[in-house]
């Protein structure tokens, strides 16, 4: 058999969007990601974000994120944190957010979020 090459594209299955909290600069950042997913039990997750997304400085800057799975109250503002950069407009502001016992990022949102996880 002959080896194939399959070209750069994301694969098409069922995957929730997360919202993905980060500290940029010293705010609160949100993104929506489509690309979620996790890598072992323990539980270890990753997210695939563009170098050239604001938050990705804040993941970047501390290592650390949040990723939280939306409830349909939360789309819309998902939705927006999505469509608008963090670069651009101040994001902290959409959620309620707290951070985690370091008193750093990962931003986990005050909602009923139905699913929240730092790494």
């Amino acid at each position: 058999m002959n080896k194939i090459s399959i070209p750069n594209y994301p694969m098409v299955n069922p995957a929730p969007i997360v919202l993905v909290g980060a500290d940029v600069d010293g705010k609160a950042n949100y993104t929506t990601v489509g690309a979620f997913g996790f890598v072992c039990l323990e539980p270890i997750f990753y997210i695939s974000l563009k170098q050239t997304h604001y938050t990705t400085k804040g993941v970047r800057e501390s290592g650390c994120f949040s990723v939280n799975l939306p409830t349909e109250a939360m789309l819309p503002r998902t939705d927006y944190c999505g469509k608008v950069s963090g670069a651009e407009t101040d994001k902290s502001a959409v959620f309620e957010s707290f951070y985690n016992e370091a008193g750093q990022a990962p931003i986990k949102i005050k909602t009923n979020s139905k699913l929240k996880m730092a790494n």
